[in-house]
């Protein structure tokens, strides 16, 4: 768990710096910044979002939801259906 000091580890923007947060996606760490939504996360993987399932915190996130913005420890899954056929 980050200490509220190691949360302001700082991720360069623009010649900025702004304060990030520490979630996990798909099962690894990953530090983001602080006020990214799960829709943002989608988008950074170029996932169209009607093509996709989202578990947050091991329970499903409906699309009306993706404007959720994530927190200190959040567990993100995002699953993309892929098309079968014969």
């Amino acid at each position: 768990m980050l200490t509220e000091e190691t949360r302001k580890i700082n991720i360069p923007e623009a010649g900025r710096m702004v304060l990030s947060i520490e979630i996990k996606l798909n099962g690894e760490k990953k530090m983001v910044k602080e006020g990214k939504t799960v829709e943002d996360m989608i988008q950074s993987l170029s996932l169209n979002p009607q093509r996709v399932m989202i578990m947050l915190n091991s329970e499903l996130l409906p699309q009306t939801k993706y404007s959720y913005s994530l927190k200190e420890e959040d567990e993100l899954e995002i699953l993309p259906f892929f098309a079968a056929g014969g």
